[in-house]
């Protein structure tokens, strides 16, 4: 699997399918939510994305080249986009949609307006100039514009429609997830964390002293994010050879920070509105937190070899979908939980 630069789960789950993105060997699969049973498997050349997408009747997957929509009932290919050839690796960011375009980033430094119908080019701009420009962000849309971050240590906004660049936005270091939206706040992740506005401007910028920003979320009170963790090679120590990861909840009425210190290896997590809960996929398991008090409330252990973790887990219906990394697909009934506001499985 793909460690995932975006909060979208792998697999994703509708209303009777699950698409799981299988990072190597690529493909993408379609299996019945029911009892799992396969429908189609269809192989992508190279490597596929940390997940899939779905849009208006089109499911997007990737290689690190190319975009393809495809059908979702068959899997055949509606149209692909690929920009510079299928050598190499050019294309990293995800793909977003909002009214009938499709935005995706590539390496050079460029963000792609297509049509989702066609895949034909509506318009390109390049975002920076910098040697390092690589626009390996998922796009997000927010109050017509379609926002982006990039190595190139910036942010930048251009009108959905037209290209027209809108503002752009200084940060301190490279920034590969996200951008998110937060309320009526741009959430853009670097060495730091950013709070923009609509505008483009810094409400506000939190730092940590020798720790850089890794993951977030967004959730109605909160922004819940992790660091960096501090090894030499962050999927393949064992137990005891790295210091903790730090989860913290950071409350942004009020400004508190409430933080969880826990042992993961190849930690990822997103926030379920369903639920209100956390789910954070590591090496070992699935760890369900409280999205507001930063506590764990149930840990769920993998009994095999966890080589390479667990994806991003889908919920729905009171069942968690999970992705582990021998190829596996796994459907949970979720643990019984209290949570206020949320649901009582």
């Amino acid at each position: 699997m793909l460690p995932p630069s975006n909060t979208r789960p792998n697999p994703l789950a509708t209303e009777d399918r699950l698409y799981v993105s299988v990072f190597a060997p690529g493909a993408i699969c379609a299996l019945e939510r029911d009892r799992g049973k396969l429908i189609w498997r269809r192989e992508l050349r190279k490597y596929a994305n940390a997940s899939a997408y779905l849009y208006a009747g089109r499911l997007f997957a990737k290689t690190s080249n190319t975009l393809f929509a495809l059908q979702p009932d068959s899997g055949e290919t509606l149209w692909s986009f690929c920009p510079y050839g299928t050598d190499g690796e050019s294309i990293y960011s995800s793909p977003s949609a909002h009214e009938n375009r499709v935005y995706i980033g590539d390496r050079r430094g460029c963000l792609h307006c297509l049509d989702a119908e066609s895949g034909r080019t509506i318009w390109i701009r390049h975002t920076n100039r910098a040697r390092n420009s690589d626009v390996n962000s998922t796009p997000v849309l927010m109050d017509g514009l379609v926002i982006v971050s990039t190595n190139a240590k910036t942010v930048v906004a251009y009108d959905a429609l037209s290209g027209k660049l809108a503002w752009k936005q200084k940060l301190d270091g490279r920034s590969t997830f996200g951008p998110l939206v937060h309320r009526d706040s741009v959430l853009a992740l670097s060495d730091s964390l950013y709070l923009l506005s609509r505008t483009g401007q810094v409400r506000h910028r939190f730092s940590w002293k020798d720790e850089k920003v890794h993951q977030a979320d967004s959730t109605p009170r909160s922004i819940v994010l992790t660091f960096w963790p501090k090894m030499a090679s962050r999927c393949t120590e064992p137990p005891g050879k790295t210091e903790p990861n730090k989860l913290t909840l950071l409350v942004t009425k009020s400004g508190i920070q409430r933080t969880t210190t826990f042992v993961a290896f190849c930690p990822s997590f997103r926030y379920v509105p369903a639920t209100r809960l956390v789910y954070l996929s590591h090496l070992r398991g699935i760890d369900l937190i409280h999205a507001e008090k930063g506590t764990v409330l149930c840990q769920l252990k993998t009994s095999m070899d966890p080589r390479n973790g667990v994806a991003l887990v889908d919920v729905r219906d009171k069942k968690i979908y999970a992705l582990t990394g021998d190829g596996s697909v796994h459907a949970l009934r979720h643990p019984r939980l209290h949570v206020r506001g949320g649901y009582d499985n």
